[in-house]
C-alpha cells in the first residue's frame, strides 16, 4: 500500500490498512465482548470527500491457544447511483501468543483480485504476494490499528499489498467525543518513515480501538467504531 503502484482511494479506504489485526490478540481479549466465543466489531468508513463509503467489521475466535481474526470490509464511491469505486476484503490472520503465525488475505478492487499470503517459518514470516516473496523477521506484524501502542517490531506488512514497510509511533492520553458523548481514549499516532501517511487511532481502557482514521496528501479517511 505504501510502496509500489496502489490507487489512492484503496490506500484510504481501509485504513487501508495500517497497522488486519496484530497485537489486537492479547488486546481483545482483554475486552468485556470477549466473554463470547465469537464477538464481531463493526466500524462505519467516512471519506472527508465522498462521505459513508462503507462498512469495515471483524471477528475475534480464541481456541487451542490461538486467537484467529477475520476481517470483511465492503467498500463503495458512488454518484448519482453509478458505482465508481469498489473494494471488497477477506482476511483471516492467526496469532500465537504474540507472533503472527499465519495471514490469508484476498483484496477484490474494481474486479480485480489481488492475494497475499503468509506463515511462520523458523525466526522469520514468510509473505508471498504478487510481488514477489519475502522473508520479514518473526515480530512483524500485520498493518491494522489494533497493534498501535503494543510492543514489538516497528516493521509491518501491508495486508492488501504484501508490501513490508518500517513506522514510527507516539502516543498520549485524551479525551475523544463520539456521536456526542465524551470518554477517555489513548491517542497513538503512527507515521511512515518516509512521511507520507499518518495514522491516528484512539483506544478505549479495553485496548479496542473506538476511532481510527489516515491521512495523506489525498484527505482524511476515518472508520468509528458502531458495534
Amino acid at each position: 500500500m505504501m510502496q509500489g503502484e496502489v490507487g489512492i482511494l484503496d490506500k484510504r479506504s481501509l485504513l487501508l490498512a495500517l497497522l488486519g489485526a496484530a497485537a489486537i490478540c492479547p488486546a481483545v481479549a482483554a475486552t468485556p465482548a470477549a466473554a463470547d466465543s465469537r464477538p464481531r466489531y463493526t466500524y462505519r468508513v467516512h471519506d472527508a470527500i465522498y462521505g459513508a463509503i462503507g462498512t469495515y467489521s471483524y471477528d475475534v475466535d480464541e481456541s487451542g491457544g490461538a486467537t484467529t481474526i477475520t476481517t470483511e470490509a465492503r467498500i463503495r464511491v458512488s454518484f448519482l447511483g453509478i458505482v465508481l469505486y469498489s473494494q471488497d476484503v477477506s482476511r483471516i490472520e492467526r496469532w500465537l501468543g504474540d507472533r503472527v503465525v499465519y495471514f490469508h488475505g484476498i483484496t477484490k478492487e474494481n474486479g480485480h483480485s489481488v492475494e497475499v499470503n503468509g506463515w511462520a517459518e523458523g525466526e522469520q514470516f514468510i509473505i508471498v504476494s504478487p510481488a514477489g516473496r519475502v522473508a520479514a523477521p518473526a515480530t512483524i506484524r500485520s498493518a491494522s490499528p489494533w497493534s498501535a501502542g503494543a510492543p514489538g517490531s516497528d516493521v509491518v506488512f501491508m495486508p492488501d499489498t504484501g508490501h513490508v514497510v518500517k513506522v514510527r509511533t507516539s502516543s498520549e492520553e485524551t479525551s475523544l467525543t463520539i456521536d456526542g458523548a465524551s470518554r477517555q481514549v489513548r491517542r497513538h499516532r503512527i507515521d511512515t518513515l518516509d512521511g507520507s501517511e499518518r495514522y491516528d487511532v484512539w483506544m478505549d481502557e479495553y485496548r479496542t480501538p473506538v476511532l481510527f482514521s489516515i491521512q495523506d496528501r489525498e484527505g482524511t479517511v476515518t472508520f468509528t467504531l458502531v458495534r
